[in-house]
């Protein structure tokens, strides 16, 4: 290795023993509790922004500064997480989406805070916690940032080695992972460990976040992103294997600052910076295409849609008669915020879809903004091209999954939206300067009356999903695959056509969206929108198209009141709707593994 090239290296194990520090805060969660803290980027984010304040605002010194967030704040947040949110939605026997779900309406709810305390503008001003300069080791210039951070993350992976294998701790951790509910009957301390679980999860996501917040800009929005990408070091260790995520993020680190001395011209050029700035996020979408299956605790892992919820006393097709009188009545500048109901509100519609057969989807950005791609770069049949285009997309990412579990199902499409956002979205060389309209719907009343129209026909052509003969039997395979499966179905397939036709609808949304817009805009198809997508979804209801309707309307209002505050209120929904859902699971359920992470 030349000079060049090792001084990289080193360069890029500082970015690999932060990564490396977030992944072992989600593994040791994940042990314990068998949870999966999705809320880990915006854990940190919080964490990089209560240290500025702390610091620039407050004036304390900032090592006590970071001291008081890591052994208290964030700890205190984990408490509050656990008994909260995720130990009553255990007691209830939720399954893995309703967990997913309340760990995404957590993120919401921080950005959402994050935004309304600071504002969404970039600070670049967070205090590093890291000592400057330099020691020369085998001909190389290290910096002594770099070996603390490294010496930081071995200490905290030594210690949870030798936590786990302790004879008193480790015992018990182990009783804990295999047998649960047979731990307890034990007089095992099962909700401690999970409530130690959660605290210290809090504590290296803040810690991870305040070490990294120094050498980025801060804003809610993008850091919590950029923190969450380093999940693919956790996925390629499979959730468990604390040694596989080290090396993974090193690795990844590394490969990435050598990458800083390849140059090249052109359009390769520009691949490759998007490559080089987004390599953590590639990662993500390799490991989670190509790990093995993961084991879940629990067989039950869908959302159900249930009885009883808005969607039962909304009833009726009049929230979208109600869009045909507002293009009629609407005032002109109104007409503008207007349309992007309709297009909201078909994109949520594609997560009924979804659930008719048990299936949680994190990425359905991705889907919706390749519709709303193709119907930029074809205006006269773009609303033909977008549903085309989403079900290729839907049908090339579902069929390598299609025999996994929905959390690796939830997790894939999680990846594949971070991607797109990543590669694609933000990516000059793919998006249109502007988003012309066919020429039948340049006038913005008749915009809005056609999408009510369409709105129309997606809802009646989703009917069948929870009716007749088809509705059944895709109720037989959410409610219970064996079962399914002995009466001869074919699951996979079934699931692979759905995830297929929920994609399309979702890039047909997409379309009208991009359509209403007028341009293009990457921001409005990052994955954090589309996990506001399913959090809202969720709260109101996936049981019936009236409760999606108005959850597309409330969300459109709020923001044009307040910017963001949606995700604050969909934040609140999210993390109650799922505890108030949590009825024990009527599926079977299988008992816990020793590793968790079985193929």
């Amino acid at each position: 290795m030349s000079a060049g090239a090792g001084q990289l290296a080193v360069a890029g194990l500082g970015i690999g023993a932060v990564a490396g520090l977030s992944g072992l805060g989600v593994i040791a969660t994940y042990r314990v509790t068998g949870v999966l803290n999705v809320a880990f980027g915006a854990i940190g984010m919080i964490g990089a922004f209560l240290l500025r304040v702390a610091v620039r605002e407050w004036g304390l010194p900032a090592e006590l500064a970071a001291a008081l967030i890591v052994l208290v704040a964030a700890p205190l947040l984990g408490l509050l997480l656990d008994a909260a949110v995720f130990r009553p939605l255990q007691n209830h026997a939720a399954g893995v989406a309703a967990e997913l779900t309340a760990g995404f309406g957590v993120t919401v709810l921080l950005v959402g805070i994050a935004t309304a305390f600071w504002g969404p503008s970039a600070h670049t001003d967070v205090p590093s916690l890291l000592p400057a300069g330099s020691v020369r080791l085998g001909g190389l210039l290290v910096p002594v940032a770099v070996l603390v951070q490294l010496g930081l993350l071995a200490a905290v992976a030594t210690g949870l080695h030798l936590s786990a294998r302790g004879r008193t701790f480790g015992v018990a951790i182990r009783a804990v992972v295999d047998d649960r509910g047979l731990a307890e009957l034990s007089g095992l301390p099962a909700r401690r460990l999970g409530r130690l679980g959660w605290a210290l999860g809090c504590a290296l996501a803040a810690a991870a976040g305040m070490l990294l917040a120094a050498q980025l800009r801060l804003d809610p929005v993008t850091f919590t992103l950029v923190l969450f990408e380093t999940l693919g070091v956790v996925v390629a260790a499979r959730l468990v294997n604390q040694p596989v995520a080290i090396a993974v993020a090193l690795a990844t680190g590394i490969a990435q600052a050598e990458l800083i001395g390849v140059q090249l011209g052109g359009r390769p050029g520009e691949v490759l910076a998007a490559v080089r700035s987004n390599l953590f996020v590639a990662v993500l979408l390799v490991a989670v295409w190509l790990a093995p299956a993961f084991q879940e605790t629990r067989e039950r892992a869908s959302l159900v849609p249930r009885k009883g919820t808005l969607a039962e006393h909304v009833g009726g097709w009049w929230p979208v008669a109600a869009l045909g009188v507002a293009a009629a009545l609407l005032r002109p500048e109104d007409l503008g915020t207007a349309q992007q109901v309709p297009a909201l509100a078909i994109v949520l519609l594609s997560f009924r879809a979804l659930s008719s057969v048990g299936l949680v989807s994190l990425g359905q950005t991705a889907f919706a903004g390749v519709g709303a791609l193709a119907a930029a770069w074809s205006p006269r049949f773009g609303l033909l091209a977008a549903p085309a285009a989403g079900a290729a997309l839907g049908l090339l990412f579902a069929l390598p999954v299609a025999r996994k579990r929905p959390l690796h199902l939830a997790l894939t499409t999680l990846a594949l939206a971070t991607a797109a956002s990543r590669f694609v979205f933000e990516q000059p060389l793919f998006t249109p300067p502007l988003a012309r309209r066919p020429g039948f719907l340049a006038g913005d009343r008749a915009f809005l009356l056609a999408e009510a129209v369409a709105l129309a026909l997606v809802v009646l052509a989703l009917l069948p999903v929870d009716r007749g003969r088809i509705g059944r039997r895709l109720t037989a395979i959410r409610d219970s695959e064996p079962a399914a499966r002995m009466l001869g179905g074919d699951v996979e397939r079934v699931r692979v056509l759905v995830f297929t036709v929920a994609a399309a609808v979702a890039a047909f949304g997409g379309a009208w969206w991009v359509y209403a817009a007028g341009v293009f805009g990457a921001s409005d198809f990052d994955p954090l929108r589309g996990l506001i997508w399913l959090a809202a979804a969720t709260a109101v209801g996936l049981s019936s198209a009236p409760s999606l309707i108005l959850a597309a309307a409330g969300m459109v209002a709020a923001d044009a009141a307040i910017p963001g505050a949606s995700a604050i209120i969909v934040g609140l929904a999210a993390l109650g709707v799922p505890w108030l859902r949590g009825e024990p699971a009527s599926g079977p359920t299988t008992a816990r593994t020793g590793t968790r992470a079985l193929s």
